[in-house]
């Protein structure tokens, strides 16, 4: 390996097992000293922060490729992004082909816990068979969802079916513990396979 004075631009060739983990060194010319350390260790530096840089990369190309060419397989990977969606006005275009429909609440008592039920129809609108895989349901009070001290609950609930036919209608019904009695708003949505 050759060594460079950083002082007078001397060189000297120096053996790499000599500098394997670095070493003070001092040059014969001017009397310079400075710390080198040997090339394989630079190198096997430099390999590891490219690698770590490309797998970043690679990582972050994914993600926003994935957000952009498949944004239904995101939703189900990550269901927070279908907010990030919706903003766009890019929501989740098969929920569109299906309505909800003879939508009723109730209260009930178990093991003295109060317990909130929603129960309705998923109908398929368009004249496809079309995937769906659950119902996504938010519950919060009349205040606002905006106000930090609001009550807020998202539930999901698995459908018996998957799939649908041209009109047909399949029940749901989910049910949730804890829930206050009164000025409750719920939306829902489907998450389509």
């Amino acid at each position: 390996m050759i060594v460079e004075c950083p002082a007078c631009s001397c060189k000297y060739f120096v053996s790499v097992d000599i500098l394997d983990r670095g070493k003070l060194v001092r040059c014969s010319m001017c009397g310079a000293t400075w710390q080198q350390t040997s090339v394989k260790e630079h190198t096997k530096d430099h390999v590891v922060g490219l690698i770590q840089w490309t797998f970043f990369w690679f990582v972050l190309f994914l993600g926003i490729s994935g957000l952009f060419f498949a944004p239904d397989a995101m939703m189900k990977i990550w269901p927070a992004v279908s907010s990030f969606y919706e903003a766009l006005g890019l929501s989740n275009n098969s929920s569109g082909c299906f309505s909800i429909q003879n939508l009723s609440n109730f209260f009930v008592m178990k093991n003295d816990t109060l317990y909130m039920g929603l129960k309705g129809e998923i109908v398929n609108t368009s004249d496809e068979v079309k995937n769906i895989s659950a119902v996504t349901v938010l519950l919060c009070d009349d205040e606002g969802v905006s106000k930090n001290d609001s009550y807020k609950k998202t539930w999901t609930h698995n459908l018996t079916y998957k799939k649908l036919l041209p009109n047909q209608k399949v029940v749901f019904e989910t049910e949730l513990q804890r829930v206050p009695c009164n000025n409750l708003l719920c939306y829902i949505t489907l998450d389509a396979l």
